[in-house]
């Protein structure tokens, strides 16, 4: 009975340890696909990141393989020495986390206290949503900071960590400021080119971004041999000027200086390379500093050397005077008739600053004597003198680098009206700018060729490779050698011992050329008797010219408002500051104890006792009233209604004026009393002294009714009174040098 119960408890124990372990093997078998299914996710996952195109896995919040945009900064530009005038500068700008801002309304007080910024514009930033209800993850409060630095701009968003953020952008920047401002241009905030060189040349200057694409970590960093594609970034070449800064900044400031002296309200100024037309500065006055090109209105960012036209009044005669001593119908010594000062071939009446009667050309061109150059005129013709006008380049722009310059005004032929030819040969009926103006004084300057003014010397890429080079094109010879000698010789005559004695260098020799013009009225209708143009033209020095210069100063205020009197100390100060600091040798000079006379060529020596002998039979000419020695003056023409006019049989009666050298010029006169109008009391009592009349002058300024009539004959001891005024007014002179 013991056996069979012993027995039975020795079978249960096996029987409980195979009951207990088959169990666990239940457990184990029912574990296994889910140990399985984890293994083959961690698989997959493996696979996926080390395998599987990386595009997959790009998600907003986690991404493995991103773009990395490359970006040259602006290309810089420098004058012809290196000196940069255009740079770019980092400058940071705030952005916000809406979605972390707790208290809209105190940090927008706290901004605007620091920023200097209206509150509620500060609010309208710190909204979570934007118009559309996009969620807004960082938006910009401020940009382009510049009136506070980076150091306190980074201690107003210290107590704002994670929700004010500081991030530097580039922005471009003038280091001179206003220097050159017109000729430059600007950038915008959004980095477009507006204006100038900045716009003309955007397409070298700008960079043309490229890319990186490859793969990153967690955190967004480049992952070694991570680069799955590379493009380059282009552009951003830097563009080197012929502008020379340091002449720039003087006739800048030269300018701005004599505009408060004249009271003027607007100058300009052009200094040229005569020989190869490189523009070494152009300037226009009122300025702007480009770094804060959105604070100034509109109109003081014009370029008026480009854009603003202008009569030249008597520095275009250059153009007359060249035309006739290249057809052979003038020589410096011939004899012109100047008429007393007082000339009506069309109608209307051509008057001279300074009367004279019988003078040499020389001595008509170095007083400026507009009858003379209407003779002259007469004697081209019509279609010659619009020819030569052409040829010199007026009515068309004078160069691709000037994009933006006016072509001038300048009428064909056709349009021509019968008072044109009594206008035209002294610089009235067209109107021109400033490298027109200075690019037909090189003419005479380089011995007769025509060249094209430029100012961007080349562009070069980062590493050096040139991009672009300004290639001279051929210039085309329009004056033989003889004439543009002559013609510099006459200008030197100017500078020396006429109209524009104030433009005169000690150390080297000037020729030029000055000019004074009424402008018109704002709104049409003739001219304004109250405002005038400036003008001296020149260049330096005669032996062997390296500058041409044009100054223009609009509207001085001041009663001496001629051109050598307001430009001429102008163009005297910059260009001899100009060729000395281009180390140009000194002309030899004249002994300031015996003046210019004892300064002669063969041609002024010969030209001298030719004239000597020829007025030997003649009266003496009486001494002119030097009060405004600088000074030539013209009335404006009527606006005439009918523009289609025959001018053939207008310009015949001047066919007599025959123009032989060393011959006297004197069309047949009866003596009958002249139109005074417009003279002033010296003018007017030299010519009425001639015809034997007694002046009554009654009044100051210039003459603006007569007694007796134009045409009344004369008779020895009659008496003409005279009304004189200050005021000048339509028929008062208007073209002075």
């Amino acid at each position: 009975m013991m056996n069979i119960h012993g027995a039975g408890r020795e079978e249960s124990v096996p029987n409980l340890h195979f009951n207990t372990s088959e169990k666990h093997l239940k457990r184990l078998w029912w574990l296994l696909p889910v140990f399985t299914l984890i293994l083959a996710v961690i698989v997959a996952r493996l696979i996926q990141i080390t395998i599987l195109p990386g595009e997959q896995l790009v998600t907003e919040d986690d991404y493995h393989i991103g773009t990395l945009f490359l970006e040259y900064p602006r290309g810089e530009i420098f004058d012809r020495n290196g000196m940069v005038l255009a740079t770019n500068a980092e400058v940071p700008s705030l952005y916000v986390d809406p979605r972390r801002v707790e208290d809209p309304m105190a940090l927008a007080n706290y901004l605007s206290v620091h920023l200097n910024m209206p509150e509620d514009e500060i609010a309208s930033c710190l909204a979570r949503t934007s118009a559309s209800g996009a969620t807004r993850k960082m938006y910009p409060i401020k940009r382009w900071i510049t009136h506070i630095s980076k150091a306190e701009m980074e201690e107003i968003v210290a107590p704002y960590d994670k929700v004010l953020y500081l991030q530097p952008e580039s922005v471009r920047n003038y280091p001179h400021n206003e220097v050159a401002s017109h000729l430059l241009g600007f950038v915008n905030r959004a980095g477009e080119a507006s204006e100038g060189v900045e716009r003309t040349y955007d397409d070298y200057l700008r960079s043309h971004r490229g890319e990186i694409l490859a793969r990153k970590d967690r955190d967004r960093q480049l992952l070694p041999s991570g680069i799955l594609s590379y493009q380059e970034p282009e552009g951003g070449d830097m563009v080197q000027l012929t502008i020379d800064c340091t002449i720039q900044n003087t006739l800048e400031n030269e300018l701005d200086k004599r505009m408060e002296e004249v009271g003027a309200k607007a100058a300009m100024g052009m200094l040229m390379d005569p020989q190869t037309g490189a523009v070494f500065a152009l300037a226009s006055r009122p300025a702007f500093d480009p770094n804060q090109y959105d604070k100034v209105p509109a109109e003081l960012r014009k370029n008026r050397a480009l854009l603003d036209v202008f009569e030249p009044g008597s520095a275009f005669k250059i153009v007359t005077a060249s035309a006739a001593l290249e057809h052979g119908l003038v020589t410096p010594e011939t004899l012109i008739d100047c008429e007393n000062g007082v000339f009506n071939p069309y109608g209307h009446s051509i008057r001279d600053f300074h009367p004279n009667g019988v003078i040499p050309f020389m001595k008509a061109f170095e007083e400026s004597s507009n009858i003379a150059m209407i003779k002259l005129g007469g004697q081209l013709g019509p279609e010659r003198l619009e020819y030569w006008i052409r040829l010199f380049g007026f009515g068309a722009r004078t160069s691709p680098d000037f994009k933006f310059e006016s072509p001038g005004l300048f009428r064909s032929r056709d349009k021509w009206s019968r008072l044109t030819m009594g206008s035209l040969p002294m610089g009235q009926e067209i109107a021109v700018t400033i490298p027109q103006l200075a690019r037909a004084f090189a003419v005479i300057a380089n011995g007769g060729y025509l060249v094209q003014p430029y100012f961007v010397e080349k562009a070069a890429s980062k590493l050096g490779d040139v991009t672009y080079q300004y290639e001279m094109p051929s210039a085309k010879r329009i004056l033989s050698p003889e004439t543009a000698a002559t013609m510099q010789m006459l200008c030197h005559q100017v500078v020396l011992n006429g109209t524009g004695k104030t433009a005169n260098i000690p150390e080297y020799r000037v020729g030029g050329k000055t000019g004074t013009a009424q402008m018109a009225r704002i709104g049409g209708g003739g001219y304004d008797p109250d405002r005038y143009t400036a003008i001296f033209a020149g260049f330096a020095p005669v032996a062997d010219p390296r500058i041409v210069a044009v100054i223009v100063i609009q509207e001085p205020s001041i009663r001496q408002r001629w051109g050598g009197y307001v430009c001429g100390p102008v163009f005297q100060k910059v260009v001899r500051d100009a060729l000395i600091r281009m180390n140009i040798p000194e002309d030899p000079v004249i002994d300031p104890e015996k003046g210019p006379q004892q300064e002669t060529s063969p041609l002024i020596a010969r030209m001298t006792r030719t004239v000597e002998e020829q007025l030997l039979q003649q009266d003496p000419l009486p001494e002119i009233d030097t009060g405004n020695e600088d000074a030539d003056t013209v009335a404006p023409p009527p606006q005439p209604e009918d523009m289609d006019l025959d001018l053939g049989a207008l310009i015949s009666p001047l066919d007599k004026l025959a123009l032989l050298p060393g011959r006297r010029i004197d069309e047949a006169s009866e003596q009958a009393l002249p139109d005074l109008t417009g003279m002033s009391k010296s003018q007017a009592r030299e010519c009425l002294q001639r015809l034997g009349i007694i002046m009554d002058a009654q009044g100051a300024g210039w003459v603006t009714t007569q007694a007796l009539p134009p045409g009344t004959v004369v008779e020895q001891g009659m008496i003409c009174a005279l009304q004189f005024s200050d005021k000048v007014s339509g028929s008062a002179p208007n073209d002075a040098g």
